[in-house]
């Protein structure tokens, strides 16, 4: 499932449950996506590695920001997360 977390300049922010990978460590993922004239651009990256997983439309440096912008609010997506899945995202 997907939850809200933010949209600044057009760019939305959403996050997943909590997943827990092969080696039973627990991840999130993130996406960013932001609207263009043939749909969207798009970065998906994981919690809390931040290795991009994928990505379209947004170049080296816009990456870096929105990485910088994950990481600075890594801790509340965790709490959100853990608290009621997403019941508290719809609230912020």
């Amino acid at each position: 499932m997907k939850y809200f977390f933010s949209e600044i300049d057009e760019i939305t922010l959403t996050f997943s449950d909590i997943e827990i990978n092969h080696d039973g460590m627990e991840y999130i993922r993130i996406y960013f996506e932001r609207p263009d004239k043939n749909g969207f651009n798009f970065l998906e990256s994981t919690l809390p590695t931040l290795k991009v997983k994928a990505c379209k439309g947004f170049d080296m440096e816009e990456r870096r920001k929105l990485l910088d912008y994950a990481r600075t609010n890594a801790f509340l997506i965790w709490e959100i997360a853990r608290e009621d899945g997403g019941a508290l995202a719809a609230n912020i």
